[in-house]
């Protein structure tokens, strides 16, 4: 599980999150082949281990986020530059509005404040 962990999250820290990309690297990428311990697990097993662990990778991401920001390295605040739509990989038909960015920002707060 912490192989796997690893690879996910690394993949996810550099846009990728297609498990066949992930497999791809894990026979390619030096980086990705040192951190699954040179073992290459397959598409379908990256896919189940991602399922099967989606709210620990959540809270693994949350707890990131409230470290890093309780040390300085990152800040909760929300800048605003312009109205640029910036097309998703997720979702591609969609943008996000400055009330919604506000609404989820604060129960990120509120998730990260029962976790604690």
């Amino acid at each position: 599980p912490r192989m796997m962990l690893k690879v996910i999250l690394y993949a996810y820290m550099n846009n990728i999150y297609s498990c066949r990309k992930i497999e791809k690297l894990l026979h390619r990428d030096i980086h990705y082949i040192w951190l699954a311990g040179y073992e290459k697990p397959d598409f379908i097993t990256i896919n189940r281990f991602r399922n099967r662990v989606k709210k620990e990778i959540n809270e693994v991401f949350t707890q990131t986020v409230v470290l890093l920001s309780s040390k300085g390295f990152i800040s909760l605040n929300v800048e605003y530059i312009d109205g640029t739509k910036i097309e998703s990989k997720a979702n591609k038909y969609t943008f996000v509005w400055r009330k919604t960015v506000e609404r989820n920002r604060e129960r990120l707060m509120k998730k990260i404040h029962i976790l604690l």
